[in-house]
């Protein structure tokens, strides 16, 4: 489209972003001409206002023409060079581009934020060089995976420690932990916190890769326990049976409940331990266990609506004695690991029904952290993968947040290229076909 065609209506007093920018011109259907047409307006407009006319400059002021430069820019249309004018001031001998004092660029770097957080996104769902050769067939001019790779350790640890250092409020916590293949051979632990909220979606509550549980512990206090009424509620934290979880993550005055698949898992495998590696005593047992796992969810979920709680009560009892009668009755046929684990079980398997008593729902398994492991394991945990400790965490990072807080990525994208346009209409740029105009 002509450039005569279009009258751009653009609030300089604040710095505006060249994403932001591009973004509208991507908004109205046009490319890398027209972007490339009003930084050069731009340009000029400052040039003038600043030193006078090309062929009438003013002889007192305070600035003066110092040529031009040429600046290449990566962007969402492509690679663009731009020949920008300079300005010296007399006082100072300052020399500077007028342009880059209203257009925000990333710094002296090529590639520009929203080529970057393309090819981002692109990276979050398959290789460095895979996301390369897709996003190439779009944009002429991508950046190296080795380019991307350091823009997803910035972006990735920026939103990290932006997600760590939030309050929150929740109801309970569901932390998970797996392993990654290390660059130096060894393996690196993955651990995740999700904050879940009854009727809510789950968010991010904290992610490290190479560090402790405790790096995780210490975010619990930017985190407020309250139920959905706002309500004070005893921290909870729902989690495996991995050990010292539980204890870890569990504050002072809270309550663990061990996931009740976890619970069922664990004892097939403390009777192989014990001995037992199959037959039907070892299928009885199991299914004993998971019997009364199941039998208190079903109370739970029949009384608790009729409002019948001494009904509930009675069967927490009852599964609190049935277990340790079954875990006696283990250790006097031998498989102590076994009885042992169902007599410390006991009372936590309890937990999410006797908070259910008080009006708290806390959930009985940690099926959603589970999931997001899945999600984790089928982009991170290939065979002939390996990670440093920044890479991985700052793409899991931006991974998990898409997946767990979609809105929370956009925001943070939105904030990161747009600035303080981000929550405006049309980023508070407003685009006239004068054609049309004239037409109407």
């Amino acid at each position: 489209m002509p450039k005569s065609q279009l009258e751009w209506s653009v609030d300089w007093t604040e710095p505006i972003t060249l994403a932001a920018l591009t973004q509208r011109i991507y908004e109205e259907g046009l490319g890398r001409a027209d972007l490339v047409a009003l930084l050069e307006d731009r340009d000029r407009e400052l040039c003038n206002e600043l030193c006078g006319p090309w062929y009438h400059p003013r002889k007192v002021g305070r600035y003066r023409r110092a040529g031009r430069k040429w600046r290449l820019l990566g962007t969402r249309f492509g690679k663009i060079s731009v020949r920008v004018r300079r300005v010296r001031e007399i006082t100072t001998g300052e020399i500077f581009s007028p342009l880059w004092r209203d257009v925000r660029l990333d710094g002296p770097r090529v590639y520009q934020p929203d080529v970057i957080a393309l090819a981002e996104q692109f990276t979050e769902r398959m290789t460095y060089r895979d996301a390369r050769e897709e996003l190439g067939k779009v944009v002429v001019g991508v950046p190296s995976p080795r380019t991307v790779n350091r823009r997803v350790i910035e972006d990735g640890n920026l939103l990290n420690e932006a997600i760590r250092r939030r309050e929150m409020v929740t109801e309970a916590i569901i932390p998970d932990g797996t392993k990654l293949h290390a660059k130096n051979g060894k393996l690196h632990d993955v651990n995740i916190t999700l904050a879940t909220q009854f009727g809510e979606r789950p968010r991010l509550r904290c992610l490290t890769v190479g560090a402790p549980w405790k790096a995780h512990r210490e975010t619990l206090s930017r985190t407020t326990f309250r139920n959905v009424e706002g309500q004070a509620v005893p921290p909870t934290v729902v989690s495996d049976l991995e050990p010292g979880l539980g204890e870890t993550m569990t504050p002072a005055g809270g309550y663990w409940q061990p996931d009740h698949v976890h619970i069922v898992r664990s004892a097939r495998w403390s009777l192989w331990e014990d001995g037992l590696r199959g037959g039907p005593e070892k299928r009885v047992i199991l299914r004993t266990v998971s019997g009364l796992l199941r039998h208190l969810r079903n109370s739970v979920t029949f009384h608790l609506p009729r409002g019948e709680v001494e009904a509930i009560e009675h069967r927490i009892q009852q599964t609190t004695k049935e277990f340790r009668r079954l875990g006696t009755r283990l250790l006097n046929a031998g498989y102590w690991r076994t009885a042992s684990m169902l007599h410390r079980m006991s009372d936590q398997v309890t937990t999410f029904a006797s908070l259910a008593v008080q009006g708290i729902a806390v959930p009985w398994n940690s099926n959603v952290v589970e999931r997001l492991m899945g999600t984790v394991s089928k982009r991170t945990k290939h065979k002939w993968m390996s990670w440093t400790t920044q890479g991985s965490q700052g793409l899991l990072t931006l991974l998990v947040t898409r997946a767990v807080e979609p809105r929370t990525h956009e925001q943070f994208w939105r904030r990161k290229l747009y600035g303080h346009l981000s929550p405006l209409p049309h980023l508070g740029i407003e685009v006239t076909r004068l054609a049309e105009a004239a037409g109407s």
